[in-house]
């Protein structure tokens, strides 16, 4: 079971995982890709990664999903 908590925007990571999205090929350094009302949600976050998802990506048409790696866990593999 996956334990998932959400992320003040006060929390020290939020403007890397939201810049971090950005660069992104599919958004091409937008990190909102708004389209027809749409745009990337921020989800929620596991021990090891942030969940965003859009549900109707301007480059694709259809739903995305993307995982960002979260810092405490990218120094777990050191």
């Amino acid at each position: 079971m996956l334990t998932m908590e959400y992320l003040d925007v006060s929390h020290p990571e939020w403007a890397r995982m939201w810049d971090e999205l950005s660069l992104y090929k599919i958004n091409g350094g937008d990190h909102l890709c708004i389209n027809g009302g749409q745009c990337w949600e921020y989800m929620g976050s596991t021990l090891d990664h942030h969940h965003l998802r859009h549900a109707c990506h301007p480059a694709t048409g259809r739903a995305e999903y993307i995982y960002i790696e979260r810092a405490r866990a990218a120094v777990g593999w050191a």
